[in-house]
């Protein structure tokens, strides 16, 4: 089976098989997903617990190629997630019920800027479902009262403020160090979630991932690909908006990323030992696995 859908929730998360799933899971299991009551059910322990559960998020409208479907799920593959584990893209699973046909082709794509947003009946109108992530990629089809009505999955339409919009162009010019950090530190204080892509829940190689696809860029989401791309940098050469590397000394595995926002010590990453998003110096474990940089950006 090989059939091309879309994922129709504000996120998906990519399960890596449905016997993972916990009995706290239910609520990112629904459609609409109620991804604020999963966030706010897992503390450290049920985050910690999350490993090997969940290895990515899928943001509303992504594609996915479906390969099994068993029992209400279906296996995937992620195109717009690359990874060395499967050419075809980050491989999971998700509930069958949060998918649909792909939304209608308008030949304009509008991307969200902000954290998170909302999707709305009309302009100003109803709200049809919330949570709508940063780099979520969605087809335009027209203006009205500072919204912009778009294309969903399943056939459906929305509205989306325009000042929460910009234009996506796919391979445009890669982001600056500028608007690398600056997209980075939207997410300060944010919650650590394994597999997190989300505006309102990241790991590590989830924020890069995401912040690369609001300017129209695929990158991999899981440290180890990142880095392999773009230029290495030396730590002592470390500059604003590369992606710094970690890796465990004992095992010679990178394990670890964020966005450099000040000299080869000061790395704004999505950490597990803090449980959220933090900017600053780093601790002396993390200075220890710090070992390159890449960098994919503009000056």
């Amino acid at each position: 089976m090989n059939q091309t859908m879309s994922v129709a929730v504000s996120a998906a998360a990519l399960w890596t098989s449905p016997d993972a799933v916990r009995p706290l899971d239910a609520p990112a299991l629904e459609s609409p997903a109620r991804l604020r009551a999963w966030a706010a059910a897992q503390g450290p322990d049920e985050r910690r617990d999350l490993w090997g559960r969940v290895d990515s998020q899928l943001l509303l409208g992504e594609t996915v190629l479906v390969r099994e479907v068993r029992d209400g799920w279906a296996r995937v593959n992620a195109p717009a997630q690359p990874t060395r584990k499967d050419p075809r893209g980050y491989p999971g699973w998700l509930p069958l019920a949060q998918l649909a046909a792909p939304a209608e082709a308008t030949g304009e794509h509008v991307v969200v800027t902000e954290q998170v947003t909302d999707l709305r009946d009309a302009p100003g109108g109803r709200i049809l479902a919330d949570d709508l992530s940063y780099a979520t990629v969605l087809p335009a089809r027209r203006r009205r009262d500072a919204f912009t009505e778009v294309a969903l999955p399943g056939g459906g339409f929305g509205w989306v403020a325009d000042k929460h919009l910009d234009a996506h162009h796919t391979r445009g010019p890669l982001p600056t160090a500028a608007q690398l950090v600056t997209a980075a530190r939207m997410f300060l204080g944010l919650m650590y979630l394994a597999g997190g892509t989300h505006g309102l829940m990241l790991d590590c190689s989830g924020l890069p991932h995401l912040i690369y696809r609001r300017f129209g860029h695929t990158i991999p989401r899981d440290a180890s690909d990142l880095a392999l791309l773009g230029e290495h940098v030396e730590v002592t050469d470390l500059a604003p908006g590369d992606l710094a590397v970690f890796q465990n000394d004992k095992t010679g595995d990178v394990y670890h990323t964020g966005v450099c926002t000040g000299g080869e010590q000061q790395v704004l990453h999505v950490s597990q030992t803090d449980w959220a998003c933090v900017d600053g110096a780093l601790s002396e474990r993390r200075r220890g696995h710090l070992v390159s940089g890449r960098r994919l950006r503009l000056q």
